[in-house]
């Protein structure tokens, strides 16, 4: 911190890899809770999985948006001048986006045993593996079923509509007005001309799906509780680029068919007619 403004000082870590927030100066903890929610909305609206280089990238928009916002001009020259002090300061905002994925997939977990009714299933025999290992084959699992154990119920003509999907939208990002649809809730478009419903972001519906395909494969060997695994970037990102392309050029059509509305309407979000209170 020598040489450099005191509303600059950044307190570094000792043996952690990352800075702590709440040892910081408030000045460095403001620049940092207006940066946070800025690069979290990029990766939910633009690019959920994106490269590392993308990602620290983002980051350092964010905090430079933010600390415009807020007036520090000394904290900005040095963020673009000190390449310790943007290490430390962009490294920990990109891990807040690591976090916002990590919860996402966290509340996909919790979706997954009573959605797909995977504890209905016997472990015997191997029952148990093959029906998750169907549900996880060519992304049989984005589609709802009439009857939930019966894998040719499937409504193919619904992808991207089961209700796990729906379930971990609503309950990450729309569960309350401080959650991050209602704070971004302005930034919801519509693609069509001839329909004002707001659509759930690809983006954000890829990272649900991508939850999902990594929570069901917490129960892949068919065993009777899951086995938890890590929700890294680096190991998903094919998955959800799978899923943008599929979207992009199978789902989201021009015409706006297949689209998943977001519509905001007295504290409720709709999707396909499905309307959820806050909770």
């Amino acid at each position: 911190n020598e040489g450099w403004s005191e509303i600059t000082h950044l307190v570094y870590p000792n043996q952690a890899r990352t800075i702590s927030l709440r040892i910081q100066t408030q000045h460095i903890q403001r620049v940092l809770r207006e940066a946070i929610p800025l690069a979290i909305g990029l990766a939910v609206f633009q690019n959920a999985f994106a490269s590392s280089d993308k990602q620290l990238a983002d980051s350092k928009n964010s905090l430079l948006t933010g600390i415009q916002k807020l007036g520090h001009v000394q904290i900005a020259d040095r963020l673009e001048r000190d390449i310790q002090y943007a290490k430390h300061l962009t490294n920990y905002v990109t891990g807040r986006v690591g976090s916002m994925r990590g919860n996402v997939k966290e509340v996909a977990v919790d979706v997954v045993k009573s959605h797909y009714g995977i504890l209905q299933v016997p472990v015997e025999n191997d029952q148990r593996k093959k029906f998750v290992d169907h549900l996880l084959h060519r992304s049989n699992f984005i589609f709802p079923r009439t009857m939930l154990l019966d894998p040719t119920s499937a409504r193919a003509n619904e992808p991207y509509r089961h209700p796990a999907i729906t379930s971990v939208l609503h309950k990450y990002f729309f569960n309350d007005k401080a959650a991050l649809g209602y704070r971004f809730s302005q930034t919801f478009k519509s693609s069509v001309e001839n329909d004002d419903a707001k659509e759930i972001p690809r983006p954000m519906l890829a990272l649900v799906t991508v939850a999902i395909f990594a929570a069901l494969q917490e129960w892949k060997d068919g065993q009777a509780e899951p086995v938890s695994k890590s929700f890294e970037s680096a190991s998903y990102s094919d998955e959800y680029e799978n899923h943008i392309t599929l979207l992009r050029t199978k789902i989201l059509k021009m015409d706006g068919s297949g689209k998943v509305s977001a519509t905001f309407t007295s504290g409720q979000w709709y999707s396909k007619g499905e309307a959820f209170g806050d909770a």
